[in-house]
């Protein structure tokens, strides 16, 4: 004898119920960090983070530059080895349009010494007024100097300023990168 289709049923409670749905997957932020830490605590780390254009907004570069909060401590030898920290939480952070990574990129790829004949890229937000600079140096050590200063309108505070030189091999690496980016901000993934 067949079952009727009623008797081939578990009751509710006892049924399988379908499996949750997987998390949507977390968003990739394309980011790069370079620290260059110094015995004399005055190094710098720099951190880019990419927004890609869409639909209903322009894509830009974010560049964040954290001066060196403390000095590298202990040693390997004795297993206590502490590395340098980088004062994140009074970071400055450019946005950086495709114009701007244009500008960089004359640096970085030597087509130019430094952004507008040494002026540099000003940015104003608010109350504060942020200039960029970037210039190919060779003395006393030789590399690329990245740097920006912020400072309120109206203040009488000195700037925050901060600064890294970058490594020949860096510049390399980072006008490859930049390069690379032009795509992405101007028309997104």
């Amino acid at each position: 004898m067949n079952p009727s289709p009623a008797q081939n049923t578990a009751p509710a409670a006892t049924q399988a119920s379908p499996a949750p749905a997987p998390a949507a997957p977390k968003a990739y932020a394309p980011s790069l960090a370079i620290y260059h830490p110094n015995a004399k605590g005055t190094g710098c780390a720099l951190q880019f983070d990419l927004r890609p254009a869409t639909a209903d907004r322009e894509g830009c570069l974010f560049a964040a530059f954290a001066n060196q909060k403390s000095l590298a401590t202990g040693s390997r030898a004795d297993s206590n080895r502490q590395a340098a920290t980088f004062n994140w939480t009074d970071k400055i952070t450019v946005k950086l349009t495709f114009s701007d990574v244009s500008h960089l990129l004359l640096v970085l790829c030597g087509k130019a010494p430094s952004i507008a004949d040494g002026k540099g890229l000003f940015h104003d937000s608010g109350e504060t007024t942020t200039v960029i600079q970037m210039s190919r140096q060779t003395e006393p050590v030789r590399g690329t100097v990245f740097e920006v200063s912020k400072k309120r309108r109206n203040s009488t505070s000195p700037a925050q300023r901060s600064r890294i030189l970058l490594t020949d091999a860096e510049t390399f690496g980072l006008a490859r990168l930049l390069d690379a980016t032009l795509y992405p901000l101007a028309f997104g993934r």
